[in-house]
């Protein structure tokens, strides 16, 4: 079974060996395309968890780096409700970036925007832009 946090905890844009093990075990029962459009994590741990209840060959290794690139490249989350693993991962910020996030709407109240986003220290206001559409409030 596959853990959420474990999948989660690394930051930055997509590994190359990430998009190869997507590529190359779901590619090999499906065309990667299926996977359009965006999912919360949730969502996306559920579907990997299906297709390896469906026969999906690979190891351990292989899903966990499909998760993270899922979470990384397709995955659409709520600042409001979503966790500072989340977050980091999906904003590509560190841990600490995400913590001040959190921080900020228990503090202030939810976001409503993307400037109130990106105000936050650590927070890289072209990531946010390159993610907007990522992004729900």
């Amino acid at each position: 079974m596959l853990l959420l946090t474990a999948a989660a905890s690394g930051q930055g844009p997509a590994r190359p060996e990430e998009k190869a093990a997507y590529e190359a075990v779901c590619g090999g029962c499906h065309p990667t395309s299926l996977a359009d459009g965006l999912r919360s994590a949730p969502e996306w741990k559920a579907t990997v968890e299906a297709m390896i209840k469906l026969g999906a060959e690979g190891t351990g290794d292989d899903f966990e780096q499909i998760l993270r690139y899922l979470l990384r490249t397709k995955t659409r989350i709520n600042v409001n409700t979503a966790t500072a693993s989340e977050i980091a991962l999906v904003l590509d910020i560190s841990g600490a970036a995400a913590d001040a996030v959190i921080a900020r709407r228990t503090a202030k109240g939810q976001f409503k925007t993307l400037d109130e986003l990106k105000a936050i220290r650590g927070v890289d206001a072209s990531k946010v832009e390159l993610r907007k559409d990522r992004i729900a409030f």
